[in-house]
Formats: C-alpha cells, structure tokens, sequence
C-alpha cells in the first residue's frame, strides 16, 4: 500500500559566501536525525495501517488481515497461539520502546490493544516487525557494529564511529552472532584447485600461548574460498568438520598443500593427494641439516641443489592444445628430478646426515604432487602455501588489534568474520540479506524535491 510522508526543510544562506564544503557538513549533520524522523513516522503509519485492519473487520476480510495480530492467549503458561483476530484499541505504554538502529537511538510510541477472542493485551506492530520482547537492536546495527569490529578494537570503535553502544554491548553481538552456519554449507570439490591448511601462533588469556588453524580453498580462478578456522583444536576434528563441508562427488578432490607442520601427514590422505609445500620444503631440510652439524655455507649447495630439482615449471596455456614434446619434456625432468632426490638421500646417508636422510624420505612422495597431477589430467594445482601465509597476516593484523586475551571459541569466530569478509565479499554479502531478511516487501523513492 503506498503512502507518502511530506518534508519540511528549513534553511538560511548568506547569498555569496556560502560554499559547497559547508553546505555538505550541515546535511551530513542532519542525515541521521533526518532518518530516524523518517523511520518513525513510516512505523506510526504502519502500527495505524495493521490497526485499522485488525478493528475493522466488517471492511477487511480475514486475507488482508494475513499475517497481523499474531499474539499468546492470555493467561496461557505453554503460551499457545490465539486465533483472533480482532481488536480493540487500548491507548499507548507510558514508556517508548527505545531501539538502537544504524541512524542512532530509536524512541518508538508502541500502542496496545486488546484480543477480543481471548482478552490479551500486546502490541501488533512489535508482532508484525518481527520484534521480539528483548529485542534492542535491529539487524543492519548488527552489521555495522561487527563490520567496524573487524576492523579496529572496541574502544576505538565506540570513541571513533560513535556507535551508541556499550563494550559489553560489542562483544555480546560478535559472540551471539550466527555466522557460524555459513561455514556449514557444502563446498563443490570441482570448484578447487587445491585445499590448504597451517596454523598460526595467538596471545591467549594472561599472555597464555594459543594457535590459530585455518583451512582454505583455492578456486580454479585464484580466490580464498574459507573452509572453517579453529583455535586449539586438534587437526583430527578440524579434518573430520571439513569432510562434512566437501560434498560427495565423483570428480577428484583437489590437492591438499601443507607446509609440514605436525599432525598435517595424514590430514585429508584417505580422500586427496598430499603436496608439500616447494617454499617450506628447501626451507625445513636447511633446519634439518643444521641439526646435523651442518653450518650454513655448507648446507646451502644443498638447498640450492634441492630448490632446482623441485622448480619445474608448467608451460602455460590450454592442455590439450600443447604439443607432445612440451608435456615429454616435463615428465623427463620430472623423472629426473625424482632420481636425483633419492641419489641426494643416499649422499647424505653416506655422510652421516641421519636428520637430512630423515627429512628427504618424509617429503620425497610428496614433493611432485602438482606435476603427477598435471600429467594426468592437465590441471593446474598450488604448490606452496603463501596464498594462506597472506591470509593469515590478514588475520593476525586484525586479531593482534583486537582480540588479545579473548575465549577460544570468540576468537574462532572473530577469525571466521575477518575470512568471510575479507575473502568471500559474496557470501558476506549474502548472509546478511537472508539475517535482514531483504526481499523486497519494502520500497522506498523520492517523489519529487521542491
């Protein structure tokens, strides 16, 4: 039903002196005034619309009363529904319902009426916003709070956004928030390149260590796609929560990449392909060779030497259009750098190098991953996990600002906000339409300005 509310703007220039800047800052001053005049007539006028319907019912039918008057039968301990749907008009309450909205603090007259079936009082119009009885805030306030969360602390976020709202009131809506169920939504394998995992260190209550753990996917475009973070969760439940997220297909899973951190060797083995990470892999042999006795001007030949036998590059362009001594040339050096890794194992057997030996054989399998696999289906899969490393600066940068000393669980989510947002705009985006419930039930334009 279309209504129309008139403006009324005052306003007094000195003709000739008067510029644009100041002209903007006095409009920017009125705006959030301006909307919560505007959002309470446009409620007034709808409590006026739903009560004229529900008293009336010799002129509206029970279709055009669908979905208004809803309320508990009087007295009803169980509080069961009542059927009625007629009423009568009982004043007002004495105290305004006050609303923390994203325009300020909202003071809305809340009428009452009286069921004539069962004789409750209650307020259709809190019923017919979906306003629950200890409901202080409305959505898109939420949005804005947690937004402003991610990117700065609390304090700050009070002193400079000026959002009318209680550090307490900060935190409880980070915690309550729900977000957790979009990080429950299947993920179509196809549409990975490669699944990587790690872990990062976080200050915990009474500068107590704690790890962040974080599982990314890697789209066939090159995007983040946030498969779910953990703090101090061990990587056999965090392996079981992403099984749950990978829909079951007969497609391939893609890839997993890790960079050798402890309880990684067998994350996701019984469903995809394991790659180590060639970044970390020259890296962690330099460590274990230093465990050997090994000096760094003596151990660097060998990491160079390793560093060559991995850095296969994949020619670029469509597979099946490249020429047969294109992909015979990767797979000759590809066999050949396999070679050479078990004939640098036995060298450093021969030497001594007990920890070197150890760390090759670990690796070994698991080195070429990306080029098995781009030799069977012409795929293009990661090989490192600087991609997540990024992304764990990303969340650290925020954490470190933000969530020092706070609960497992609180930072868990915290993280999962700041990947989301960060990595995924749509699925943000797409979250809070469906929390705001945006579906176009509601439209609003200027008519004219004159």
């Amino acid at each position: 039903m279309e209504q129309e509310i008139i403006i009324a703007l005052r306003y007094e220039l000195a003709i000739g002196e008067v510029s644009l800047d100041e002209i903007v800052f006095r409009l920017k001053e009125l705006r959030d005034s301006l909307m919560l005049r505007i959002l309470e007539r446009i409620l007034v006028s709808y409590d006026d619309l739903i009560c004229e319907r529900l008293g009336r019912t010799d002129l509206y039918p029970s279709k055009a009363r669908k979905g208004l008057g809803r309320h508990f039968q009087k007295d009803d301990q169980a509080e069961h529904s009542c059927r009625g749907r007629k009423i009568r008009k009982r004043g007002y309450r004495s105290h305004p319902r006050v609303v923390s909205t994203v325009f300020g603090q909202l003071r809305l007259p809340i009428r009452v009426v009286e069921c004539c079936r069962c004789g409750a009082f209650y307020s259709p119009l809190l019923s017919a916003l979906g306003i629950g009885r200890y409901d202080r805030h409305e959505s898109n306030f939420e949005q804005e709070v947690i937004e402003a969360v991610i990117d700065t602390n609390y304090r700050r976020l009070i002193k400079g956004r000026s959002i009318d709202i209680s550090v307490g009131g900060i935190h409880n809506l980070v915690v309550g928030s729900d977000l957790d169920r979009v990080y429950q939504t299947p993920v179509a394998p196809a549409t990975l390149s490669g699944i990587i995992a790690d872990g990062t260190g976080l200050k915990q209550y009474r500068g107590e260590k704690g790890e962040l753990r974080a599982v990314i996917g890697v789209t066939t475009s090159g995007r983040v796609e946030p498969l779910g973070t953990f703090t101090n969760t061990d990587w056999s439940d965090i392996e079981k929560n992403i099984k749950k997220r990978l829909e079951k297909t007969e497609s391939p899973i893609p890839p997993f990449i890790y960079d050798g951190e402890p309880g990684l060797d067998s994350f996701l083995a019984d469903i995809t392909q394991s790659q180590r990470c060639t970044w970390h892999g020259p890296r962690g042999l330099y460590h274990a060779l230093w465990e050997d006795g090994l000096k760094k001007k003596d151990s660097q030949p060998e990491i160079d030497r390793m560093k060559h036998l991995i850095g296969i590059e994949l020619p670029k362009g469509d597979y099946e259009i490249l020429k047969e001594e294109d992909k015979e040339a990767v797979n000759s050096r590809y066999q050949a750098s396999k070679a050479q890794v078990q004939e640098l194992i036995e060298t450093f057997r021969q030497k001594g190098y007990t920890h070197g030996v150890t760390y090759l054989e670990k690796i070994s399998k698991r080195l070429f991953t990306h080029i098995e696999i781009w030799l069977q289906s012409g795929v293009i899969t990661p090989k490192t996990t600087s991609l997540l490393e990024r992304v764990f600066r990303e969340i650290g940068r925020r954490l470190k600002r933000i969530a020092w000393g706070w609960s497992d669980p609180v930072a868990t989510k915290l993280s999962k906000m700041i990947l989301l947002k960060q990595y995924s705009h749509k699925d943000w985006e797409k979250y809070w339409m469906n929390k705001l419930h945006i579906v176009g039930h509601f439209q609003i334009e200027i008519a004219s300005v004159y």
